[in-house]
């Protein structure tokens, strides 16, 4: 539905998908997603047969309300935590009808910073002014200027792969770590606060510059680690780090306690280990389309572990079993 909105609102649909577009605007199931205001409002441009011409930032927010729909799809098993996910639901629908409503026209020269924040439990992509294109995982917040001008930069907290497209003018990823520069290339930037910050390179290369100044060149297949300010690079299986973004989390001789950290990203909950001897135990495994239930039975059978459920704290517990 993303993809037929873009065209819906560039005026490049066919007839037979306007006609779906057209359906799936009145369609009282997806209330909730439009809003009562908004629905209003498109329901009057289809019937003025005008459509309306959103700016990149109402693309971008459609865009990431979906991924979060579709999202919740795979999490619809996990009802003790729907509460978030609906509250994040209806701050990112208030943010379409502002941007839709409110915002007003801009002079040609000023140039508008983007935020795009993606919640527990959901990832997206977007497409940059220069045409590379960002995959942002959850719990992450993405910046970036409507327009590129002597340098390419952008800001990261959390989590994103990077496809850029090679130019003259160099691309800069900004983060609390430090920035990796380049010119064009493939890699995924984890700089998550409180948990050490990874730069993993597909192809390509990239130069990290951390707080103290410290360079690090990086080629394909090499990663650099910042842990306590400690620097560390080597050679990685690239896709371990970067296979989130086709909707997998790999894990090859994990300690428990990093899987945890990207469950509690990947399925929007909260788990503590009660035992400090299970942080360092190693699971191996791959997750794709499984509830959290699955994951936590494969954990199980795997590792040794027993959890429970407090319903007052809403706090997963995980402990040896």
């Amino acid at each position: 539905m993303y993809r037929l909105l873009e065209k819906y609102f560039s005026g490049k649909c066919t007839g037979e998908e306007y006609q779906e577009v057209v359906s799936w605007i009145k369609d009282p199931a997806n209330d909730l997603f439009l809003g009562g205001a908004l629905k209003e409002k498109w329901k009057e441009s289809l019937e003025k047969d005008n459509k309306i011409q959103p700016d990149e930032q109402l693309l971008d927010s459609i865009h990431h309300r979906i991924a979060l729909k579709e999202q919740s799809k795979r999490l619809r098993h996990i009802r003790i935590y729907r509460q978030l996910l609906v509250a994040a639901a209806v701050l990112i629908i208030g943010l379409v009808i502002h941007i839709l409503f409110f915002s007003g026209p801009s002079s040609p020269r000023d140039i508008i910073t983007h935020n795009v924040t993606v919640p527990y439990g959901g990832k997206t992509n977007i497409s940059l002014p220069d045409g590379s294109v960002v995959w942002i995982n959850s719990g992450s917040t993405f910046s970036y200027p409507t327009e590129f001008k002597d340098e390419r930069v952008v800001e990261i907290n959390g989590e994103a792969f990077f496809d850029v497209v090679s130019m003259a003018e160099p691309f800069i990823v900004k983060s609390s770590f430090g920035e990796v520069k380049v010119l064009g290339t493939e890699f995924n930037m984890k700089a998550y606060e409180n948990e050490p910050f990874e730069t993993t390179l597909v192809k390509g290369a990239v130069l990290f510059t951390g707080k103290n100044g410290k360079e690090i060149k990086l080629k394909p297949g090499m990663q650099v680690v910042v842990a306590g300010g400690i620097f560390e690079s080597g050679s990685v299986d690239t896709e371990l780090f970067t296979s989130w973004k086709e909707g997998k989390l790999i894990f090859k001789d994990e300690p428990l306690q990093n899987v945890i950290a990207r469950l509690e990203r990947w399925y929007n909950v909260d788990i503590e280990l009660k035992d400090d001897q299970i942080k360092n135990l190693k699971f191996n495994g791959t997750i794709e389309m499984e509830t959290f239930s699955e994951v936590l039975e494969l954990i199980k059978v795997t590792t040794s572990i027993k959890y429970s459920f407090d319903r007052e704290t809403r706090v997963l517990t995980i402990a040896s079993d």
